[in-house]
């Protein structure tokens, strides 16, 4: 039996409350009580990143538990997750011209640090 290391348990919270919060964001729009809107967008624009960010969040959970259990697809998953979640930030952070760089920010710098780390420890998973 192999030690889990902590940053990968980290990662694997963090990659799974990301996930139920993105889950949480859209299910609530779907039922009419979405959260204000924090883009200058136009509605359609704002709906298209419906099914990217559900998307995301299924590989996130699939990442998160794959990271605990050590196996490939886990990481596999992760770093596919890791990619949308850093596309998305990007894309958020061109559309509001740098406005959001206090909250998005924190987000590069995860999954920068995510990427790197699963990458530096790729040797772990079987």
């Amino acid at each position: 039996m192999k030690r889990i290391q902590l940053g990968i348990i980290v990662i694997s919270a963090v990659m799974f409350f990301v996930a139920i919060a993105t889950d949480i964001f859209w299910l609530a729009k779907l039922i009419g009580r979405p959260f204000p809107k924090t883009m200058p967008v136009t509605s359609t624009v704002y709906d298209a990143f419906a099914f990217p960010d559900l998307l995301m969040s299924v590989f996130l959970y699939i990442g998160a538990i794959g990271l605990i259990k050590l196996r490939k697809f886990g990481f596999a998953f992760s770093l596919v997750a890791m990619g949308m979640w850093i596309f998305d930030s990007l894309l958020v952070l061109g559309i509001t011209k740098l406005s959001r760089i206090d909250i998005i920010g924190f987000s590069l710098v995860f999954a920068a640090f995510a990427v790197g780390y699963l990458f530096q420890h790729k040797d772990i998973f079987d």
